[in-house]
């Protein structure tokens, strides 16, 4: 700092960088700085030009973003991983960027999360975007919807939502690349610590970070990782689209991911025994669980996940009514009602008039999603208190 300095100009120019000594932090630091200086315009120039990594604006990413990028990406058996604001904010920009882009084709499954349905029927109308819906678990029906006009996405979820269906990743891995066809896998509901599609077969996996790798329901995020190729082309859409994760929420999620398998553990032990339970209930008609023997891709939820099941669990009352449904979500009390997933305590969602709102009722009811269907997350709670807590609340029902 030169002596010539006055007051004000060292009250602002102080303390602009931590101080030099031995000691690497254990947790990253959180940088939180939207511009970056640099020792030249020529340094600068180059990292804006992609020729050397570096950081020029927090659009074009940050130390902690990356940080996190580079956990998921080693996590899912990818070259690169993109972070963004959001779940959807991830999705989108594969999408557009990767999946329709010069007239691409998307084959999806039918029973997507229902936002993410609604965007893709929205940019079926509004663009023309050629987009297939179809049942992951009928391959025949998968095959023909790839064999009828070149596709180049397929894009399934690992484990479905709300209605918990399991698609063979491995088999639609192979359907896809036979046809010159990318399989991209949406493992949110499943988080790594339950499957990697990666590791399976799929070529791209993504994730809200909202959910189980945040785990915290504190902050929100989304992530594509793929190859290098995708991931330039989702860094591009984040610095132009201004979907990118910003530092603090990166740094959040770096803190919660650490406890991601420990979590995980407790939530899937506690989820199959809430599912058993309810699955013999009276005023239950049926349970959706890929941990129960009943449930239809059981052999391969075993098969594919190595003993883990996930951590929700939906069930359809028996009186299969919008008011049955809301006299039980009235009468709860230490589980929530709340429109997401995947956190530290249980919660329970409603999709007919929060996730799948936007989906036309007939579809809704075609899919399987009735009004008396209801989505739990399991938390870390003790079991014994969910089950005794689902009993009193469907005791009104």
């Amino acid at each position: 700092m030169a002596e010539a300095e006055r007051l004000g100009t060292r009250v602002v120019r102080a303390a602009r960088s931590l101080p030099s000594g031995a000691g690497e932090p254990v947790v990253p630091a959180l940088v939180q700085s939207v511009a970056f200086d640099h020792a030249s315009a020529a340094e600068q120039d180059a990292i804006f030009g992609n020729e050397r990594p570096g950081y020029v604006y927090g659009r074009y990413g940050t130390p902690t973003a990356a940080a996190l990028g580079s956990a998921l990406a080693a996590i899912e058996g990818t070259e690169a991983a993109v972070t963004f604001a959001s779940g959807m904010a991830a999705i989108h920009a594969y999408f557009t960027g990767c999946a329709l882009r010069d007239g691409g084709r998307i084959v999806a499954q039918e029973d997507v999360y229902g936002a993410v349905r609604a965007m893709l029927e929205r940019l079926r109308r509004e663009q023309a975007a050629d987009v297939v819906f179809v049942d992951p678990t009928d391959h025949a029906a998968v095959a023909a919807a790839l064999d009828s006009a070149p596709t180049r996405v397929l894009h399934v979820e690992s484990i479905s939502n709300p209605l918990l269906r399991v698609t063979d990743v491995a088999a639609l891995a192979a359907l896809a690349h036979d046809r010159g066809a990318v399989l991209a896998v949406d493992a949110t509901f499943a988080s790594p610590a339950v499957t990697r599609p990666r590791e399976h077969g799929a070529d791209v996996v993504i994730h809200s970070l909202t959910k189980y790798i945040n785990g915290h329901g504190d902050v929100m995020g989304g992530v594509v990782c793929g190859s290098a190729d995708v991931a330039a082309e989702m860094r591009d859409r984040a610095i132009i689209d201004g979907g990118y994760l910003p530092p603090h929420e990166a740094w959040l999620i770096l803190r919660g991911m650490r406890t991601l398998e420990l979590r995980l553990r407790r939530q899937c032990e506690s989820a199959l025994l809430v599912a058993r339970h309810l699955a013999a209930h009276p005023k239950v008609a049926r349970v959706h669980y890929p941990g129960l023997p009943s449930h239809p891709q059981h052999a391969l939820a075993a098969r594919q996940f190595g003993g883990r099941y996930g951590g929700v669990v939906s069930f359809v009352l028996r009186s299969d009514t919008k008011e049955a449904a809301f006299r039980f979500l009235d009468a709860l009390d230490l589980i929530a009602s709340a429109t997401t997933l995947g956190d530290l305590y249980s919660e329970v969602l409603y999709p007919a008039i929060s996730s799948h709102r936007r989906i036309d009722p007939r579809e809704r009811a075609r899919l399987g999603i009735s009004d008396g269907l209801l989505r739990l997350s399991v938390g870390i709670e003790d079991p014994a208190d969910l089950i005794t807590e689902l009993d009193r609340a469907l005791a009104t029902v």
